[in-house]
């Protein structure tokens, strides 16, 4: 997925080299919302960094945050084109892989990887380059599998700048190494390079600071290298000329440090193999231990969203995929990936955390909504698709069952069935195999009956039900017994709803999802798995509010 190709060999032989990481942070949203981003702080960006880029021929500036381009291209489209021009040349980098720098702790591995995947998709198709590192200068701390799944994702490198500023771990492993994961893949980590907002006053040619650390990786491992941060934050904008006059200073001063400015994953490229592997190594969480840490419970709400939307993203993604293998339903890649793209974005360190102002949560909860609903079209569609192929002659009235799981599932599922007239004395449910379980009518109306019954589906399939009208009163061959969402079977206690809604002739169908909120509770006897209680089609209430309105007057 990124370019990875080094392109000079990194520093030996005791010649320093600290590569100058010039950034433009700008949090999408924080103390401001995504509206302030557009109308101010993007233009500024660009303006700024064209005027330093003309005037300063040594200069180079790393911009991460595949998100922030796409806003570029369609509120800034002239200056976009001239940013292209700068892409091309080599003078604006494009940084950190990702669609935007996400909280890395609170949201999926699917989530990561659609970041890098959308992020360097969008990067290789707009400019014809990628970035092969995450930039994550202002995230709260980084879990054990990130640089494994930076890595299949075929990334070489990471670098965050808390550890050095920001109430870090009592240890820091080292400036430069390896950090790995899980399974043993990694990625190269710089996890002091300084912070990103403070500008430049002094000339790095002659810091000593620096002359001890580049020392002590140069000794690990043969590469007399650092990586340092120099930039401005959190509103994006650029280097101020006091900076800029001790940035060009340092690089004229050539020893005893060799200062070099560079894209943010240009030291990355450069460590060669042998280096690499003689790096100190890093297995573990890189966590800061106070730092942020309340942002875990604040804005449950939109936690709670993105979880859904990450399950329903899921499901929807399974069953379009069956049914386009079927040849029941074209597969929907473009709706897909717009309905990603729409809730990925609030994953921003500072809007899913909960760091953000109120004000920035009318966008992201509208979002979180609006994604809601195209991942439930998706998949109601797909699942209707599918179904319409199905074999549903049956003696009583059908119910397709979908399992979006890799594992066997056995969960109670409640569904709604189209039904006129009084409710029926008893109703009993027949799998495919022909087995028969009793289902409880738990609520009734003109037009529907709700049930629930015990149903069991194989891996990532869909299953068609069949509903009987009992005489009742008779035996069955496990106790149900369901009210309100929470069901009991066998002394098993399942809180869960999973609702079907009906195509209104036919051929109902309904699916089971995953939880992860809620465990089972369990007496004496084995674990079935977790349940996912919500309803696949959600319509949205709130207004919708249109990122449009922010274009700034021309």
């Amino acid at each position: 997925m990124a370019e990875s190709t080094p392109s000079t060999r990194a520093s030996r032989d005791h010649d320093r080299t600290l590569y100058v990481v010039a950034t433009v942070h700008l949090d999408t949203q924080w103390r401001w919302t995504i509206q302030d981003t557009i109308r101010d702080f993007l233009p500024a960006t660009l303006e700024q960094n064209f005027s330093l880029l003309e005037n300063h021929s040594f200069f180079v500036v790393s911009f991460e945050g595949a998100f922030r381009y796409m806003l570029m291209k369609e509120y800034y489209p002239e200056n976009y084109e001239r940013l292209k021009g700068l892409i091309e040349g080599g003078r604006w980098r494009v940084a950190g892989s990702m669609l935007d720098a996400p909280d890395v702790n609170a949201v999926s591995p699917e989530s990561l990887i659609r970041h890098i995947l959308y992020g360097n998709g969008f990067f290789g198709r707009e400019f014809g380059r990628r970035s092969c590192d995450l930039f994550l200068p202002d995230c709260f701390g980084f879990g054990f599998a990130l640089p494994s799944i930076a890595a299949h994702c075929g990334l070489r490198g990471f670098s965050a700048q808390k550890f050095g500023n920001w109430m870090a771990p009592a240890t820091i492993p080292f400036d430069i190494g390896r950090w790995e994961g899980p399974d043993g893949t990694g990625v190269i980590a710089a996890i002091r390079p300084e912070g990103y907002g403070e500008g430049l006053r002094e000339d790095l040619s002659q810091a000593q600071r620096w002359i001890e650390r580049l020392d002590e990786t140069g000794r690990q491992c043969g590469a007399f290298v650092g990586l340092m941060y120099v930039g401005v934050g959190d509103r994006g904008g650029g280097l101020d000329t006091t900076s800029m006059e001790w940035l060009q200073r340092s690089i004229e001063g050539r020893a005893p440090i060799q200062v070099r400015v560079d894209g943010s994953d240009q030291l990355f490229r450069d460590l060669q193999t042998d280096q690499i592997e003689k790096l100190p190594k890093h297995r573990g969480e890189l966590l800061l231990p106070t730092h942020g840490t309340g942002c875990l419970t604040s804005q449950a709400a939109l936690k709670q969203w993105n979880r859904r939307n990450e399950l329903m993203a899921e499901a929807a993604e399974k069953a379009a995929v069956i049914a386009d293998w079927l040849g029941a339903l074209p597969y929907p890649a473009a709706r897909l990936r717009d309905a990603w793209l729409r809730f990925l974005w609030h994953q921003m360190h500072d809007d899913l955390t909960g760091t953000s102002i109120p004000a920035a949560y009318r966008f992201s909860w509208n979002d979180e909504l609006l994604a809601s609903n195209q991942f439930t079209s998706v998949l109601t569609q797909s699942i209707g698709a599918i179904a319409a192929g199905l074999d549903t002659r049956t003696e009583g009235l059908p119910l397709v069952v979908f399992n979006p799981l890799s594992v066997e599932r056995q969960d109670v599922v409640e569904a709604r069935l189209p039904w006129s007239g009084a409710p029926p004395a008893a109703l009993s449910v027949r799998a495919a195999d022909g087995e028969e379980h009793v289902a409880q009518i738990t609520g009734n109306s003109d037009e529907e009956l709700v049930v629930a019954f015990l149903a069991r589906v194989p891996p990532l399939s869909v299953q068609v039900f069949e509903i009987l009208e009992g005489e009742g009163g008779g035996d069955s061959a496990n106790d149900l017994r369901v009210a309100r969402g929470r069901g009991d079977l066998d002394g098993v206690r399942i809180r869960s709803r999973v609702t079907a809604p009906f195509d209104g002739k036919r051929n109902p169908f309904c699916f089971l999802f995953r939880q992860h909120d809620f465990p089972l509770s369990r007496r004496d006897s084995p674990t079935l798995g977790r349940l996912h209680g919500d309803r696949p089609s959600i319509r949205s209430r709130l207004p919708i509010l249109d990122h449009h309105e922010c274009q700034r007057p021309r």
